[in-house]
């Protein structure tokens, strides 16, 4: 198994002869409105201080964080991404085996893995629309006497499917019960309207076996900083940050972090252009692609787009290949657990990218048919 991500951009311009600047590139579940101004401008007017270290383990913006989220400062660990807290969570708590909902973000297995664990993948149905049903949630709980950790993602890269409160709340408690140590993804969850709704951060204080992610990367446009932080109980926040170097998370990223957790109107402003410019393009990209033969569009509810091609008479690979040698990047999903040859993602982006996604892609399915 690999780690194969969206947003490789110098890859595909040196294997399709492109330059990095004309791609267009729909691979990555990035923010189209860009990075913030009031973290860019943050940035570019302390660009001197690079000649300091940065601050150990950002301790100073925990505080903030924890501010915004009514938590201990104890509670927050930040890190350089996301991804570096997975590995660090696994390596620190060695979990002996370890349960994927499939299909989703490769990560979870990859660092599970490293920390020598054994992977039971419990696979969703394509002709469920990879839901997770009550049956499936029955065998899901049914499980638990199984294992020692569970990783879910919500909402699901790339499916897009959202737990509810209620199975969240359901799986919690089944979880403690059981003594499994639950993660819980929430990368995407700040392209959601209703955020408030699907998130598990208020079971935080009542439960120590719980871990949420979540990215600041994917919705300020800045994943070149790596910025991610997760919540969790005080005790094992320790225990990470002693196994760890101290200064992963780069002055740059804690310039970002702080800007974004004191700067709230701005930020909030920012928040808010997003979602609404989001819902336009995300309800004008669906319908379009919906309208395309033999697509199998899956409604979104992020800022990507879940598609089955398993009707049409060209691969996802195919496409892919199509879409690239045309300077336009989408996610070919045969490499997650689950699916094959038969899915792709793609981001929601501007009005005039989203049109010439749709213009090339059917340009693409007329010479591949």
């Amino acid at each position: 198994m690999q780690g194969n991500h969206g947003g490789n951009i110098n890859k595909v311009a040196r294997e399709y002869g492109h330059k990095p600047e004309s791609i267009i590139d729909f691979s990555a579940n990035i923010n189209f409105l860009g990075p913030a101004e009031f973290i860019k401008e943050e940035i570019q007017n302390n660009i001197s201080w690079i000649k300091n270290y940065p601050e150990p383990q950002g301790q100073g913006l925990k505080t903030l964080i924890a501010s915004e989220y009514d938590l201990s400062k104890n509670q927050i660990i930040l890190g350089n991404g996301a991804v570096e807290l997975l590995y660090k969570l696994t390596e620190v708590l060695k979990p002996k085996r370890v349960m994927i909902v499939d299909p989703t973000f490769s990560e979870y297995e990859l660092a599970s893995r490293a920390a020598g664990a054994e992977i039971l993948n419990f696979k969703l149905s394509s002709r469920e629309e990879f839901n997770l049903t009550r049956e499936k949630l029955n065998q899901l709980i049914n499980s638990f006497s199984n294992i020692d950790m569970l990783f879910l993602c919500n909402p699901n890269n790339p499916t897009g499917k959202l737990l509810s409160q209620q199975q969240i709340n359901e799986i919690l408690s089944e979880a403690v019960s059981e003594n499994v140590f639950l993660v819980i993804d929430e990368a995407f969850i700040d392209f959601l309207q209703n955020k408030e709704d699907y998130t598990a951060i208020e079971q935080l204080n009542n439960n120590n076996k719980l871990f949420i992610l979540r990215s600041l990367t994917k919705i300020y446009a800045i994943p070149g900083l790596r910025l991610g932080f997760a919540l969790t109980n005080s005790n094992l926040v320790k225990k990470i940050e002693d196994s760890r170097d101290p200064w992963s998370i780069n002055y740059f990223a804690q310039l970002a972090c702080k800007q974004i957790f004191t700067e709230i109107a701005i930020r909030d402003q920012y928040l808010n252009e997003t979602l609404s410019k989001l819902t336009k393009e995300k309800g004008y990209l669906y319908q379009h692609l919906n309208k395309i033969d033999k697509f199998k569009v899956y409604q979104p509810v992020a800022n990507y787009i879940f598609i089955d091609l398993s009707n049409a008479s060209f691969s996802s690979t195919e496409l892919t290949d199509c879409l690239a040698e045309k300077a336009v990047m989408i996610r070919n999903c045969n490499t997650y657990n689950g699916l094959d040859d038969n899915y792709i993602r793609v981001a929601v982006k501007s009005r005039e990218d989203n049109q010439l996604l749709i213009k090339t892609l059917k340009s693409c399915i007329r010479n591949l048919k």
